[in-house]
């Protein structure tokens, strides 16, 4: 029964600690999308990577801003989708920011975003 009750409690906490990652990204990703639907430009371009911000007028962001529906975390990078954009994020010292919006699948070839993604 210890036995069991430890091996229990190492798995739940190892499940956490995924959940946690993927917490944090949709919150990041959601803050940008909500920033941007809201025209808080200031605030959207303040949760992108450093890289991203220097392709983009952030006066002019016009990208989705919708809630984020499903997310998937590949150690610093991770994948967030609305139902009208895919957005992808890096973790930073800052936190999770976004790395490219706007972004439309092109078959085998990578993601074109409309804001960073290279």
């Amino acid at each position: 029964m210890i036995r069991f009750v430890l091996a229990l409690t190492a798995l739940l906490s190892v499940g956490g600690c995924g959940s946690g990652t993927e917490d944090l990204v949709r919150a990041a990703a959601d803050g940008f999308t909500s920033a941007a639907a809201a025209g808080d430009t200031d605030r959207a371009c303040s949760l992108l990577t450093e890289r991203a911000r220097e392709d983009v007028d952030c006066s002019s962001l016009d990208v989705p801003g919708e809630p984020v529906r499903e997310v998937e975390v590949w150690g610093d990078a991770a994948r967030a989708v609305t139902d009208g954009d895919v957005l992808f994020l890096r973790e930073t010292s800052a936190g999770w920011r976004v790395a490219g919006a706007g972004c439309a699948p092109r078959g085998e070839r990578p993601h074109e975003c409309a804001v960073g993604g290279r």
